[in-house]
């Protein structure tokens, strides 16, 4: 179990958006190439994620490799002083290491966050003859990257 603590703001709004636009795909690239993932949102903050394989196959039966939750519990209450989403993360499955399945989940915060990458989640959810799929893995291996090149030069601080 891994716990991330992010803005109220920012856990409101993946909240919201995910009701609105339940579903998502995410790459993990390793050993020179990926696998993908499916992301299911199942309110009031629940996110399972599972092999998109397993999924096509049987959405009944896929087996999530992980499980999110964002807790809104803290954000802008009466008598609180925080305004903080915590997200409680649980990577169930030795399919994915724990440290892909972070990643994971901040790539699906951010998609759900960013107006630019929520471009992404919302057409896939509206319009899924127009979600470009390989533009969208193109645009996450570059996006890994780019988060591998900035974690090395402060490694090298």
């Amino acid at each position: 179990m891994h716990g991330v603590v992010i803005p109220g703001e920012r856990a409101n709004s993946v909240l919201s958006r995910a009701s609105e636009c339940p579903f998502f795909v995410q790459p993990v690239f390793r050993d020179g190439g990926f696998f993908m993932l499916i992301t299911q949102f199942q309110e009031p903050s629940h996110f399972l994620i599972a092999y998109l394989e397993d999924y096509k196959l049987d959405p009944a039966r896929a087996q999530p490799l992980l499980i999110f939750s964002v807790i809104d519990d803290l954000i802008a209450k009466p008598k609180i002083d925080a305004n903080v989403g915590l997200v409680r993360v649980d990577v169930i499955n030795p399919g994915i290491r724990d440290d892909e399945g972070l990643k994971v989940v901040q790539n699906t915060l951010d998609a759900y966050c960013n107006e630019d990458e929520f471009f992404h989640v919302k057409t896939f959810n509206k319009s899924p003859n127009s979600f470009d799929v390989d533009d969208f893995i193109s645009f996450q291996n570059q996006k890994c990257k780019t988060t591998e090149e900035d974690t090395n030069n402060e490694t090298l601080k």
